[in-house]
């Protein structure tokens, strides 16, 4: 029986090949063809152990699925694996070696056969004629080793009907190891954008609903928590967008979410309504803007309106409860680094949940590598052939774009802190978020500050620094900390302390007081109030210095911060804080005259009440009930 291994380099052990499934699957159809089997690494695996283990599974056909960040590595392994096993044939296919294939052969005497294009039929009809002993010269799609020669037949007409290629999901070819899955609903992509692959691999062909809804069915029933629609544009069919989703929001009882690439243009607003009503978390789409700049985008062939797009993503945003991810493309024809930054502020103003920023890369095959010498763009020679400089733009602005995109990724898309972000933005910046991440950029860069480990710590310290640094005196960089200090407490399994410069000094303290506070709450105090600060309403938490704030930490295994902020009133969140700081009612006015001598102290004994009926405090065993006394006994 011959030994059929398909196998692929993911970029990491959370991803899967969705390709190496669709191979098999269509190649099992015939149950009695021998079994193909299926072999998955990662990036982070050395090249030593899965050469090892391939080399110990002995296959007699070994094929790997290449792409732009596997290629290099995938070629060193099936150079080894040759070496040490040289009967064995190797194959490579996938969109990193569809479109330099000759060259690939020429270059690396090891290889046996590249497979072009889609893959399924191509390699169905090569392994049946390599287990035959036949002729391979016949067999579309591929270009192969004749002797010393290299031949390359002709393309492969694409699939017509998708729907030939069973489901590898429902064939149980595709193992449910991960949290999330990619799936392929259709393939081709109706925009002809020039720096995309999808842009050459024909028209737009589409799986029938039918089979999508039973797929999806499938979905339901296992134990994925998210599905990743790979479509292009899923939308481009709104009668078949509006039924899948219809069928999502019918079917879906676990909520695992659903990731689309939509064309924010092309939204209907039947759409839009079908979405309205959808629970939080179920969708997550994903809007490619690239650039705002219309000259950039026709130089690449990618049209929409901008207008119009900027309305429906503002309706998604203030209607539905949909994740909202923009894309964003640095160094396209035409685009300065001012242009870049323009297009970032007008994507910031549309309040995405997240903003992705990347550099445009030369793909093989793609238009635009076609066209990269008139343009003037210089891009990397290897994978993965990022663009370093343009006509426009200088080496150093694309590195500070790429510098701009990480910061964004690690402090903004974390929406661990989406007040201060805003905050910094509108009060420091002048509504400008460009401005501030390119400032913020040029800072961790002078800094000597690493662009990773964005912890929740980390993000608050450097932001405060960086404001600090810029030696503003305003009255809104001096509130900035208390914001800052209050979303990470947010982030926190563990609160901590405040800060001891802030704690104020009660009146009247003991060992052992009446009342305390409900488990798990807490008072922290700040020296503005940062929910005021959250609400803009800077000009009250200026003459309001300092203040308690009290949160209610989840007391539970989980590794997941649930915190919650209380808000009893500036009254009872002063008594709870003297609760906390084991202070006696008599002396609470006194301490509340002198922390804000401006404010009437307030009647204790009634919102001392009240916070027992609610359950926030609790007379401890053995004290004596005294919430009846009269709030002028209180402040004696």
């Amino acid at each position: 029986m011959t030994n059929i291994i398909a196998a692929a380099i993911n970029t990491r052990h959370t991803h899967s090949a969705l390709a190496l499934a669709y191979l098999k699957a269509y190649w099992q159809t015939d149950p009695e063809r021998p079994e193909m089997a299926i072999c998955e690494y990662d990036l982070n695996q050395t090249n030593e152990g899965i050469i090892a283990d391939l080399i110990l599974k002995s296959p007699d056909i070994l094929a790997f699925s290449v792409y732009i960040w596997s290629l290099s590595r995938t070629l060193d392994i099936a150079g080894a694996v040759k070496a040490a096993l040289p009967d064995t044939i190797i194959v490579l296919g996938g969109p990193e070696v569809s479109y330099n294939s000759e060259m690939l052969m020429q270059r690396y005497g090891y290889l046996d056969f590249i497979i072009r294009g889609e893959g399924e039929v191509s390699f169905a009809e090569l392994l049946t004629a390599i287990i035959a002993g036949n002729a391979t010269n016949d067999i579309a799609g591929i270009t192969w080793r004749n002797g010393t020669n290299i031949q390359t037949n002709p393309d492969r007409e694409l699939i017509a009907d998708l729907d030939i290629i069973p489901s590898p999901f429902q064939a149980g070819f595709y193992k449910e190891k991960h949290s999330f899955t990619y799936y392929e609903a259709s393939r081709g992509c109706p925009s002809k954008c020039s720096y995309c692959l999808s842009s050459v691999l024909g028209r737009l062909r589409h799986l029938s609903v039918e089979r999508v809804e039973a797929d999806l069915d499938w979905f339901f029933n296992s134990d994925y928590r998210q599905v990743r629609f790979a479509d292009r544009t899923f939308n481009h069919d709104r009668a078949r967008a509006r039924r899948i989703i219809s069928y999502i929001k019918a079917n879906n009882h676990r909520n695992i979410n659903i990731h689309f690439e939509i064309q924010a243009d092309f939204l209907s607003e039947d759409i839009i309504e079908l979405l309205a009503d959808a629970p939080e978390g179920m969708f997550h789409l994903e809007i490619g803007v690239q650039s705002t700049n219309p000259i950039a985008l026709a130089a690449v062939n990618r049209r929409f309106d901008l207008a119009v797009l900027k309305d429906r993503v503002l309706q998604l945003r203030k209607r539905t409860k949909c994740y909202l991810h923009l894309d964003l493309l640095g160094a396209l024809p035409y685009d300065s680094l001012g242009d870049f930054l323009k297009s970032l502020d007008d994507v910031w103003l549309l309040e995405p949940h997240s903003i992705q920023i990347s550099l445009v890369k030369v793909l093989r095959g793609t238009p635009l590598e076609s066209s990269s010498e008139s343009l003037e763009l210089f891009s990397m020679p290897a994978p993965p052939y990022t663009i370093l400089r343009t006509r426009w733009l200088n080496s150093s602005e694309t590195i500070h774009i790429q510098d701009i995109g990480k910061l964004v990724e690690g402090i903004y898309n974390c929406q661990r802190y989406p007040k201060s972000l805003s905050y910094i933005v509108k009060h420091l910046f002048s509504g400008s978020a460009s401005c501030f991440f390119s400032r913020l950029a040029d800072y961790w860069r002078d800094s000597g500050l690493q662009f990773y480990n964005f912890s929740p710590e980390n993000i608050a310290r450097y932001l405060q620094a960086f404001v600090e640094n810029m030696d503003s005196t305003s009255t809104a960089a001096r509130m900035l900390p208390s914001l800052l200090e209050h979303e990470l407490r947010m982030t926190q399994k563990v609160p901590v302390s405040s800060n001891p410069a802030v704690n104020p000094l009660f009146e009247n303290v003991v060992r052992k007081t009446h009342y305390r506070l409900q488990a798990g709450c807490k008072a922290l105090w700040y020296e503005y109030d940062p929910l005021l600060l959250s609400a803009e309403q800077l000009d009250q938490a200026a003459t309001l210095s300092p203040v308690p704030v009290i949160y209610r930490f989840e007391k539970d295994l989980s590794l997941t911060p649930d915190v919650e902020v209380l808000e009893p009133g500036h009254c009872g969140s002063f008594i709870m804080a003297a609760v906390q700081a084991r202070s006696e009612q008599a002396g609470w006015a006194p301490t509340w005259q002198r922390l804000w001598p401006n404010l009437p102290v307030p009647n204790f004994a009634e919102a001392l009440e009240k916070l027992v009926e609610s359950g926030l405090l609790y007379e401890q065993a053995g004290a004596q009930n005294n919430i009846r006394r009269s709030s002028d006994e209180i402040r004696g």
